[in-house]
């Protein structure tokens, strides 16, 4: 039996590296899926402040209606995003990949 707490330590700083070597690799590709993430988000802040800006309520306007068009701004943001450069996603992979 190797009750040795060095050889223990040895094992688990050899599991640690092998599993950063793995983080470095996913990391280009979360860091694009934040990045694309954020994009969304920030379209959604702008379709939430151009709904807020409108100049009379609807007829059928309620708090049902409200929470559905919320969801549906989320799912909007998502789409045009996903299918179309703002440019933003970039810029943030531009400045914290460090990749030209």
């Amino acid at each position: 039996m190797n009750n040795n707490p060095i050889s223990k330590i040895k094992t688990d700083i050899t599991q640690q590296l092998s599993q950063t070597n793995t983080n470095k690799i996913d990391n280009d590709a979360s860091l694009k899926d934040v990045a694309q993430e954020f994009e969304s988000l920030f379209v959604y802040q702008m379709l939430k402040s151009a709904r807020k800006a409108k100049l009379s309520e609807s007829l059928f306007s309620n708090q049902g209606s409200e929470t559905y068009e919320s969801l549906l701004d989320q799912e909007y943001a998502k789409t045009l995003s996903k299918n179309h450069n703002f440019g933003i996603a970039e810029a943030l992979l531009r400045q914290f990949g460090g990749k030209d």
